[in-house]
């Protein structure tokens, strides 16, 4: 089917059917396109069709894919197809619905999946991925060439494995090493083990062959060792494997032809068509118990958040090759008493809503500036915020596989072992994945519709396995990031035990505000009471109030990881609650104002002996001092509201100490009209009092301040990832279209175009046929030239010319067309195996 025919097809679907078209393949009208020669030129494009290929579901890709055995095989056993001999196969067949609904057994006249077929075929019609032909249906060769050289886990017909008559290559070598099958192989299952028990009468050698014949359907290319064994020798005399090449590192290869797996499969498709997607399991979880868990885990979420944002007051450095080092995180997670792998994901997250940015200048990853306002919201507001950033974070999940180079995960180099999470290093670039917010959209999604069929289902088994039904060529790609997102979402409390809970399915449903006030409604309100014990701990049964564990936690160390926060009181926690400002009459105020009982004495002394013991050394920091003879004025100095900036603090009867730098401060002097002298060194000891520090007694010393970046937007280091809803064009966007097509002129047949060219030319080079190719040359005078296409790859084609039995280098941009070779039988190359992976670097011979 040439693009030239889709051209004549398309120009006869009337307005609604361009309108469905463009609904299923919205590519096709993204950029808008002039004409109908256009619209199939892009129909036709690899891309597109690959694009349309990954949205089909389980039912619809085993139409296609079956539509594809049917017409690449010469001969199939049975009432499927019944014509005799050796001919090539023929990617534009027409295949019947009688013959596609016997191949997928779905033949019987009361069976639904009967009428299935009529249904799947008119929705790939819509789509333009198949065409009435006659009385059946037709495929397009972009659609065959996108299906791969083995639909369905068949192999290739006899015809293209071992032609009749091939020529040799350069030097004498054969094209295809190993001696063809002889005769014709069975037509049924019972034939083929009837020729394997001729050849062998070991009862152990047949069942180890049938064994290998099983797995030969989902994987019909074979290595095969040096010698091949006795189960390879038996398949190869019989004709049920065929030798096709030979690896660069010496090893040969064989191939299960299309007739040998027909007919191990009694010429049926060795599947039936589901129509349905596979219902989910019997196993469901009690809401209670899925609410409950969701729950917990919310307030773990938060309370890790909270505790590891306090603990990145200083930042966290990276590597000179990109992320987060592992003894880094192992320290973090130390202080925060968290898990590394806990610590790695909450980075993750923190980074994924803003709260955690990369300071340009320094290259370290800082609190952001808005995560003051997040620690003061209420928990449901938090929530909502780290759920948005993980549904739009082009991140893969670090609990997920880790990438890999060569073979080899990255962060296993540059000092970063892999993280016990997913193998890979927090916050590094090698986990960009662009795609990520589709892939938790589709998680979701599934989840939810799962949730509506069977409420309370268990999601780890039954989202794999819908996904693999939907969209089976997607998921083979995402498969690995299935159970890593649900694990996630389970963390983030959008799964409890396993189920969806009620905010998950709202999430899933894109109603996220609403998903946010039922978490709040559904936690309990935050504590502001704690239990002071007589061993010098405080209990908080559940989540405490915010502000009442921050101030709490300066006066004492936290301790656990569970519901209930221990926090006990000691000599050095005492001590930096009293550095914060706070003096014995203010600690004890606070724990009387938020006990449930009453002050413990063994903590009211410690209290009070800490207190006592406190400020008798006292260490601050100073940026210049000040020193005058005269005290008088020293005292205007001090009290002079122009000075105020300078925070200038009196030390002794002559000396005060300012936090600005000297000539800050010099500058500020003569502003203010007085005069004074730059000197080098420090103040004498007799005018500074030994036990005085840079501040005075009374001023304690300078708060350790937030690191942020100076600049207040910063620029994310990852990439913006892909939208995840997938463009639609709107119903003014279609009529605009289809009007535009309908002004068009309509184009005149002049052969098949270079798109369409360059789709025969890869499914030539993966069946040997023969094409008849016309390029130009550098003075634009036209060449038409019979060639085997070879591979087709980096803008160039290397084909194989019959003629002069030597290989040549075509430019892709010279092609102007090519056609079939008509009836001749397909040319081997030479000295080329028969595999489909592409030459990536061709050259002349």
């Amino acid at each position: 089917m040439t693009a030239v025919s889709l051209t004549s097809h398309l120009a006869r679907w009337p307005d609604h059917r361009l309108h469905r078209l463009f609904r299923l393949r919205p590519d096709l009208c993204h950029p808008p396109v002039p004409d109908l020669a256009a619209l199939a030129a892009r129909a036709s494009t690899q891309m597109s069709v690959l694009r349309a290929l990954d949205g089909l579901d389980r039912a619809h890709l085993d139409v296609l894919e079956a539509m594809a055995a049917l017409a690449g095989a010469p001969r199939i056993p049975g009432a499927v197809q019944g014509a005799p001999g050796r001919r090539v196969p023929d990617a534009g067949a027409v295949v019947t619905r009688a013959r596609l609904a016997v191949f997928l057994g779905t033949a019987g006249p009361d069976d639904p999946c009967s009428d299935a077929v009529d249904s799947v075929l008119h929705d790939l019609a819509d789509a333009a991925l198949v065409l009435p032909a006659g009385d059946g249906w037709q495929l397009p060769l972009a659609v065959t060439t996108a299906l791969g050289s083995h639909p369905l886990g068949l192999g290739r017909s006899l015809a293209v494995l071992v032609p009749e008559d091939g020529p040799a290559g350069p030097g004498g070598r054969p094209t295809r090493p190993g001696p063809a099958p002889a005769g014709e192989p069975p037509t049924d299952r019972a034939g083929v083990l009837a020729a394997l028990g001729h050849r062998t009468g070991d009862p152990e050698l047949l069942a180890r062959a049938t064994a290998a014949l099983d797995v030969l359907q989902s994987a019909p290319v074979a290595r095969l060792p040096a010698p091949p064994g006795p189960v390879h020798d038996l398949l190869l005399d019989t004709g049920l494997l065929v030798r096709t090449g030979r690896l660069p590192d010496g090893t040969d290869l064989a191939e299960h032809p299309l007739e040998a797996g027909l007919a191990w499969r009694d010429g049926t498709a060795g599947r039936r068509l589901g129509v349905t997607a596979p219902p989910p399991q019997d196993r469901t979880v009690p809401t209670a118990l899925s609410s409950n868990a969701a729950l917990a885990a919310i307030t773990d979420l938060l309370r890790g958040c909270a505790d590891l944002l306090d603990g990145l007051l200083e930042g966290l450095p990276t590597l000179r090759s990109g992320g987060v080092g592992v003894r880094e995180v192992k320290r973090l997670a130390d202080s925060t008493g968290s898990a590394p792998e806990d610590t790695s994901w909450l980075l993750e997250l923190l980074a994924a809503a803003g709260l955690l940015v990369l300071d340009p200048d320094t290259s370290r990853w800082v609190v952001a500036a808005e995560a003051a306002d997040w620690q003061r919201s209420e928990r449901q507001v938090q929530w909502e915020a780290l759920v948005l950033g993980w549904l739009g974070s082009g991140r893969a999940p670090l609990l997920g596989p880790a990438p890999t180079a060569g073979g080899v995960p990255s962060g296993s180099s540059s000092g970063a072992a892999p993280s016990a999470a997913g193998g890979g290093r927090a916050l590094a670039s090698d986990r960009n994945r662009p795609d990520a917010p589709g892939l938790r959209a589709a998680v979701l999604e599934t989840a939810l519709e799962l949730a509506g069929e069977r409420p309370g289902v268990l999601l780890d088994e039954a989202v794999a396995r819908r996904l693999r039904w939907r969209s089976p060529r997607q998921s083979a790609r995402t498969a690995p990031f299935t159970a890593p997102l649900l694990a996630e979402a389970a963390r983030l409390g959008l799964t409890g035990a396993g189920a969806l809970t009620v905010a998950g399915a709202l999430v899933a449903a894109g109603r996220l505000g609403e998903a946010a006030d039922a978490v709040g409604t559904a936690l309990p309100a935050p504590l502001t009471r704690v239990r002071l014990q007589g061993d010098l701990t405080a209990v908080a049964p559940g989540y405490l109030d915010p502000e009442v564990a921050r101030t709490l936690a300066t006066m004492a160390d936290a301790e656990g990881d569970g519901a209930a926060r221990v926090y006990r009181f000691s000599d050095d926690s005492l001590y930096r609650a009293l550095d914060t400002g706070l003096d014995a009459t203010a600690i004890e105020q606070f724990l009387d104002a938020h006990s449930e009982d009453e002050l413990p004495q063994s903590l009211r002394y410690l209290v009070r002996d800490v207190a006592r013991r406190h400020g008798a050394v006292t260490v601050g920091s100073a940026g210049s001092w000040l020193r005058v003879e005269d005290e008088a004025l020293l005292d205007a100095i001090v009290a002079d509201p122009v000075l105020a900036d300078a925070g200038l603090e009196r030390v002794a009867p002559t000396v005060a100490v300012s936090p600005v730098g000297e000539r800050e401060l010099h500058r500020m002097l003569a502003g203010a009209g007085h005069r004074s002298s730059r000197r080098r060194g420090t103040p004498d000891r007799s005018g500074t009092p030994a036990s005085a520090g840079a501040g005075a007694a009374g001023a304690g010393p300078s708060r350790l301040r937030r690191a942020t970046p100076e600049s207040g937007t910063v620029e994310s280091v990852f990439p913006a990832p892909v939208r995840a809803v997938r463009w639609t064009p709107s119903e003014e966007e279609l009529a605009a279209q289809v009007a535009r097509l309908r002004a068009a002129p309509r184009p005149s047949p002049s052969g098949p175009g270079t798109e369409e060219a360059v789709v025969l030319l890869r499914h030539a080079a993966r069946q040997r046929s023969t094409v008849d190719l016309v390029t130009v040359d550098q003075r634009g005078h036209r060449q038409s030239l019979r060639v085997v296409p070879l591979a087709v790859a980096g803008g160039r084609v290397r084909c194989l010319v019959p003629s002069r039995e030597a290989e040549t280098v075509v430019p892709l941009h010279r092609v102007v067309s090519a056609e079939p070779a008509g009836a001749a039988e397909p040319v081997t190359a030479a000295a080329s195996p028969t595999t489909d992976q592409e030459d990536p670097c061709p050259t002349d011979r």
